[in-house]
């Protein structure tokens, strides 16, 4: 059992940085709720690779300059054992949280965000 919803901890979303902000943790309850949505459609565990970043620590990992992680709106998500990134996607924008807001895919995992100014999709 999670402390912010029946699989997610909030320590799962502390930044990450060295020498910053203190590994703070604020995450957003809609992207808890669009997380915890996409974990029991898929039935695996999720694990999130980068949640909340402090500026600093943004800007040392070449985040965007107005990121959503830096909101505690975003994360990115690895893939679980047999779910390719284009699966994940896919499934993600099942959930309408993640249909209206950001879907990043990439070699092994997926950003994926719950903005609020109009979905944004990309691939890298």
């Amino acid at each position: 059992m999670g402390d912010l919803s029946k699989n997610f901890n909030r320590s799962e979303f502390a930044c990450k940085g060295k020498n910053c902000c203190g590994h703070s943790a604020a995450v957003h309850p809609d992207l808890v709720d669009a997380l915890q949505a996409l974990r029991d459609r898929i039935g695996k565990p999720l694990s999130i690779t980068s949640g909340f970043r402090c500026n600093r620590h943004n800007q040392a990992v070449g985040g965007a300059e107005q990121s959503f992680h830096t909101l505690g709106m975003a994360a990115d998500v690895s893939c679980p054992a047999g779910v390719s990134p284009d699966a994940l996607a896919v499934i993600a924008e099942e959930i309408p949280l993640f249909r209206e807001g950001g879907i990043g895919v990439y070699a092994s995992w997926v950003h994926l965000d719950v903005r609020q100014s109009g979905k944004a999709r990309w691939r890298s």
